[in-house]
């Protein structure tokens, strides 16, 4: 009775031979998967966090500018220089010519009666899609794309002087 037993369970022993192995495989797959989508929307959401403070930090250096026909240069030349942390091969599509100064109604009006230009506005746009860091972007049927992001990262700050 007990040789059956034994034989029994080596005979089980022998069939379940590379279920492990199987297992493995598609646990693996799932934990690959949720990593790679961790990291793929990681990358991204840091790049925004900080083109959101290289705007802020333009804004307050065109606050701090004096000569006003310097203000829009130096708040462009401040963002990108606090971006600067990027890899060159990332920084090649960052782009702050949307930086502008605003003649908006809120200013103060000048003695011909236009508003002066004093609203400042620092525009960084970053053409994700075209220099995606992370590659391969993983395609599912019926999902779409791992990561999902936008073609363009973006961020804006303005600032009103008076």
């Amino acid at each position: 009775m007990m040789r059956h037993i034994i034989r029994q369970k080596l005979a089980n022993a022998r069939k379940q031979r590379g279920v492990a192995v199987l297992e493995f495989a598609l646990v693996f797959t799932v934990v690959w998967a949720v990593f790679w989508s961790m990291t793929c929307y990681v990358v991204p959401l840091l790049i925004l966090q900080s083109m959101h403070r290289a705007t802020a930090e333009g804004a307050q250096v065109a606050a701090m500018t004096t000569n006003e026909g310097l203000r829009v240069t130096q708040a462009k030349s401040a963002a990108l220089a606090a971006m600067s942390w990027l890899p060159n091969s990332w920084l090649v599509s960052l782009n702050a010519d949307e930086t502008q100064a605003i003649a908006d109604a809120n200013c103060p009006d000048d003695s011909g009666g236009n508003p002066t230009t004093c609203l400042i506005e620092v525009k960084l746009t970053m053409n994700y899609a075209a220099n995606a860091p992370l590659k391969p972007i993983i395609g599912l049927p019926g999902i779409g794309t791992i990561p999902s992001l936008p073609a363009t990262l973006a961020s804006s700050s303005e600032i009103l002087l008076r």
